[in-house]
């Protein structure tokens, strides 16, 4: 029995099966702090969603922007011209319109940019400037206006290479009809005499006119070589006058002086008498002696 007892109170070496271990709730409810850091883990996944989004939006609009700029280029500027030196010389002619024009008031100085620009593409840039004004023209006005314009242009010229080629061959003609002496000659000598005539009086006009321009131009000569004379004797008259009163005064400077100096001496004489006067008998003959 004691035997037995003492190898009931030995502990194992190892664990046994039959270890309680503390009991673990089925549920645990989360903390305040784990609940904001899920929130704000959720709410930054979904910004960064967004961001991105966006910013694909953003790439997306920029290509398109890109796209379109390209294709417009490629459909203003024609075939065989180059927009590279071009649109920097009407660049620089739209920004020295307002420097030319400082001066000027507000509207002038205003319009001077798109003067210059305008006619400075028309130079650089015809086939550019032409699309644009097509463009902006069809845009905000009659489209059918620049195709009659077109049009009108297009018979003019074409009236004129008519006119031009009649012309040549009726000059073409008129050379072998002279050659041949089909009796032209003699409308060609009339008109010759008639060519002759018309020059010789208008030689003959010319030359009256400058009879007359030499006339006038004595006429002119004679009025101011008399107002130059006149001029002059006014001068000499008015210097002769200037002299003349000048000695005047100084001859009634003259006089005057003289005449103060007289009547300094008379005043002096009259205020010695008055004082002789004043003076008794006795002591009068006392100064006399």
């Amino acid at each position: 029995m004691s035997s037995h007892t003492q190898e009931d109170s030995k502990k194992p070496i190892y664990d046994s099966h039959l270890r309680e271990y503390p009991a673990i709730p089925a549920t645990q409810s989360p903390s305040h702090l784990s609940l904001i850091l899920g929130q704000l883990r959720h709410t930054t996944r979904d910004l960064a969603a967004q961001t991105q989004h966006y910013g694909q939006l953003l790439v997306n609009h920029w290509i398109l922007v890109e796209q379109k700029i390209a294709q417009t280029v490629s459909n203003t500027v024609p075939q065989g011209e180059k927009l590279a030196p071009g649109i920097i010389y009407v660049g620089v002619a739209a920004l020295a319109g307002p420097i030319f024009t400082r001066k000027r008031n507000f509207a002038v100085r205003w319009c001077s940019p798109f003067v210059f620009g305008g006619l400075a593409a028309g130079y650089f840039l015809p086939g550019t400037a032409q699309v644009v004004l097509r463009n902006v023209w069809g845009r905000y006005g009659d489209p059918k206006s620049i195709d009659q314009v077109a049009a009108t242009w297009e018979n003019v010229r074409r009236k004129e290479a008519e006119v031009k080629r009649s012309l040549a061959g009726s000059v073409q003609e008129l050379r072998l009809s002279l050659q041949e002496g089909r009796g032209f000659g003699r409308a060609n000598d009339q008109e010759q005499q008639q060519q002759q005539q018309k020059t010789a009086s208008v030689r003959s006009v010319v030359g009256a006119v400058r009879d007359a321009e030499a006339v006038v131009a004595e006429k002119a000569l004679a009025v101011v070589q008399k107002i130059d004379d006149v001029v002059a004797e006014k001068v000499e008259q008015s210097k002769k006058s200037l002299e003349e009163s000048k000695k005047a005064f100084e001859e009634s400077k003259k006089a005057g002086s003289n005449a103060a100096r007289t009547a300094l001496k008379e005043n002096e004489k009259a205020q010695q008498q008055q004082q002789q006067k004043q003076l008794p008998l006795g002591f009068k003959s006392n100064v006399d002696n």
